[in-house]
């Protein structure tokens, strides 16, 4: 079966073929996946597009079906508060009219009342706050005095009342009229008594007078004090999980109802939610709105009693929350009816289109290995056209250009561009062949990029470290003066650089007529790069910014001698300096002067090494020929003289660690002497300098340098070390010991003696048999070395 599906499709696939390559291309040459998914994808993509229609139609329809859910919720709840805060209104409207009317409050309005009768009227006044449990204290005000109950006296004139919040209000008839209502904070009648209790409370004044002076103050008034409670009671309670809330807002914006968010008496008229309320013209709506940084729905309503707004939020999100959820999962069976579609649909396209799949396979591999033979040819014939010495055919290069697809004329001017990988030794350590060979091919794509807008060209590689550029040149003007293309090679260097992390040097030969002249002007632009060595990396090399001297280069024997002698000498920042010089002056002619120079100072470096090594017995790891390779392999003066300075350097650690073995033998043998001639009284400095035939400052500077310590003091120290020892363990008298330890004076030894230990030498010995040991000096070096 396998078989016969395959001959099927080949029968197919040669039919397309015949009939056309472009129908070949079209049809056959694609991914066979994508093949069979054309065929489905129409289907498919209807279907996921139907279910995303309806599932966001749906979505949107549920939304706005669960706005008006919770708006009417919300208004039935507003409009509960809004009958709570009328029936408030009514009630307080006729507690006030009646007690207006009844000639007990009528006496306290507009008369004075006498002392018996104050529990009468005061009884009356409790009865009121008793009948309505809302009222939280009553006020009768006749102009001079206060009638407060529940208050601790009864009666209280103007200066005496505690509460003067309510004086300002009575005096402002202009914008506190009769039965109007204010909220505001009064002293707690009941905080010096009651434990716990608030010094202030809130509560709403009902304002109720029928009188004034022409000043406009109130003279005669009854205020109802109604508790702030019994209104935050009233409103309709709302779900904890929702987040809403409901308060009560007056004409100006001012928070009268207790609010989680605000606290009483907050000025929310800057609120963009409160000044689009204040605008609608209707008494009741809703709207969403950012609300004190939250998404929100808001509902408001007006109150039917003291033009206040009602007004509650819900968090727009606990409204849509089962919305979403239903959303989430629409949307997770669409995914999941997409995969399992991309499932079958990959399942089928391999069932049925493997054979398939072989076939353009082996079409495909056949087509890129013919393109890769063909840029291979391509590659080899102008590296052929770059290498050949002979002379070359015009009219057959513009054949052979033809064939491959350059669109460059053999018979115009040309321009060479040579690249040079910079650090090549690391870039080598770096990747492997395959890996440089892809590093190449990228800086062959960049200079092709960039150079496709500005003249015809052809790029290819050449040596391990080259990439060619052959430009057509028309204009035989130098390199260094076309400023558009030393842009585009300093685009090249940059990308190069930052894509690749590639530095790379760029020279340029001298324009030249025709193709015939390439060869020659090829070699001259590889020699030309070898300036490398002076400009360093990254640069750009120019022929005619090339000002050789012409003159035969001589090395100056002056600086030889010095170079030499310097390092002989050990005087490594002279031996740098001329080593610098000679360079310096090299440079100035030609790059094989230079080289010759570098091959003179190696000679002068070993023939300095061999002078050290004889002088100093000693061995450096120097071989001539190992480091002339390693020489040639560096690509700047800059390299070549950091990698010198540290072979000197290496010279200089040598040469001293020399010099310190040999003081440490110096040294340990002036130590030898010093306990050989201790008892001899004529020890000094100058007798062990005359030993070891140096000069006594000589010695003397080097033994404190290596020591920290003077031989003076070197000598006495051992002396008494030796001494303490025969002290405490000798029957010798003090005069033998003296005497053996090299003293010439007995009051100079009992002096330094008990300097080092603190006692004479008689006491020193009489403490060690005593105690069984022997107290150490507290001094340096006094054990021999």
């Amino acid at each position: 079966m396998q078989f016969q599906i395959e001959s099927f499709l080949r029968s197919v696939i040669g039919l397309v073929v015949r009939e056309g390559d472009c129908m070949y291309k079209k049809f056959v040459l694609k991914n066979p996946f994508q093949l069979f998914l054309t065929i489905l994808l129409p289907f498919l993509l209807s279907t996921v597009l139907l279910l995303f229609v309806q599932s966001s139609l749906l979505s949107r329809n549920f939304e706005n079906f669960a706005l008006k859910q919770v708006y009417r919720e919300q208004l039935a709840d507003l409009q509960y508060t809004s009958q709570n805060v009328s029936a408030l209104e009514q009630t307080a409207r006729s507690v006030s009219t009646t007690a207006f009317f009844d000639d007990t409050i009528t006496d306290l309005l507009y008369t004075d009342i006498s002392s018996e009768e104050i529990v009468k009227y005061q009884s009356k006044l409790q009865s009121y706050k008793n009948i309505y449990p809302f009222l939280q204290s009553i006020y009768i005000y006749n102009g001079n005095s206060v009638y407060a109950v529940p208050r601790e006296k009864f009666i209280y004139d103007r200066t005496a009342f505690d509460d003067k919040g309510i004086f300002p209000i009575l005096d402002d008839i202009k914008n506190n009229r009769s039965h109007s209502i204010v909220l505001r904070r009064i002293p707690n009648p009941m905080s010096g008594i009651a434990t716990g209790a608030d010094k202030e409370l809130y509560v709403y004044s009902y304002l109720f007078f029928d009188s004034q002076v022409a000043s406009g103050k109130v003279n005669e008034a009854i205020i109802l004090n109604i508790s702030e409670e019994w209104l935050r009671q009233s409103i309709h309670p709302q779900d904890d999980e929702s987040g809403s809330r409901i308060f009560v807002i007056d004409r100006n914006g001012k928070l009268l109802s207790d609010d989680q968010a605000h606290p009483m008496l907050s000025d929310l008229s800057a609120k963009p939610y409160i000044s689009r309320i204040h605008a609608s013209e209707e008494p009741a709506g809703s709207f969403r709105m950012n609300v004190d940084g939250a998404d929100s729905f808001v509902t408001y309503t007006s109150a039917d009693a003291f033009d206040w707004k009602l007004v509650s939020i819900t968090p727009y999100n606990y409204i849509v929350k089962d919305i979403e959820r239903m959303k989430r999962k629409t949307y997770l069976f669409v995914v999941c009816f997409i995969a399992g579609s991309m499932l079958l649909t990959f399942y089928f396209s391999r069932r049925l289109v493997v054979p398939m799949s072989l076939i353009i396979q082996r079409y495909n591999q056949l087509e890129e290995e013919k393109r890769g033979e063909f840029n291979d040819r391509k590659q080899q014939f102008l590296r052929r056209i770059i290498q050949a010495k002979g002379t070359l055919s015009i009219e057959k290069l513009g054949k052979q250009f033809h064939g491959y697809g350059i669109s460059l004329d053999p018979a115009a001017g040309f321009l060479i561009v040579l690249f040079k990988v910079d650090r090549f030794s690391e870039f080598c350590s770096a990747y492997n062949a395959g890996d440089r060979g892809l590093l190449k091919f990228g800086l062959v794509n960049i200079v092709t990029e960039l150079m496709g807008p500005v003249a015809p060209h052809v790029c290819l590689e050449l040596e391990e470290d080259q990439v060619i550029l052959l430009l057509q040149e028309d204009t035989f003007i130098a390199p260094s003066q076309q400023s558009a293309l030393v842009d585009v090679m300093k685009q090249v260097q940059h990308n190069a650089k930052d894509y690749l992390r590639l530095g790379v040097s760029v020279s340029f030969s001298e324009p030249f007529e025709t193709l015939a002249q390439v060869n020659f002007h090829y070699l001259k632009t590889v020699d030309l790069s070898y300036y490398r060595l002076i400009f360093g990396h990254g640069s750009m090399i120019f022929s005619e910014n090339i000002s050789a001297r012409t003159d035969d280069f001589k090395s100056s024997q002056e600086k030889d001698d010095e170079l030499t002698e310097a390092l002989i000498q050990g005087r490594l920042p002279e031996a740098k300096e001329a080593l610098a010089a000679m360079l310096a002056d090299a440079t100035a002619y030609s790059y094989s002067a230079l080289s010759s120079m570098f091959i003179r100072i190696l000679l002068l470096i070993r023939h300095a090494i061999g002078v050290l090594e004889a002088n100093h017995a000693m061995k450096v790891d120097f071989e001539f020929n190992a480091y002339l390779m390693k020489l040639q392999k560096m690509e700047t003066t800059d390299e070549i003289l950091k990698d010198f300075y540290a072979l000197f350097d290496r010279l200089a650690l040598e040469l001293e660690a020399k010099k310190d073995n040999k003081y440490l033998k110096l040294l340990d043998l002036v130590s030898q002497i010093v306990h050989r001639e201790l008892a001899n009284p004529s020890l000094s400095l100058d007798y062990i300098a005359d030993e070891v035939d140096l000069s006594p400052p000589y010695l003397g500077k080097l033994f404190k340098k290596h020591r920290l310590v003077s031989v003076s003091d070197f000598i006495n120290n051992v002396r008494l070390n030796y001494a303490s020892q025969l002290v405490a363990t000798s029957t010798d008298t003090i005069t033998e010991i003296m005497e053996k330890s090299g003293f010439a004076s007995r009051s100079h030894f009992f002096t330094q003696f008990k300097k080092a230990y603190g006692l004479t030498p008689s006491q020193y010995r009489m403490n060690a048999k005593q105690a069984g040991y022997v107290r150490k000096p507290n001094l340096d070096f006094t054990e021999p070395f």
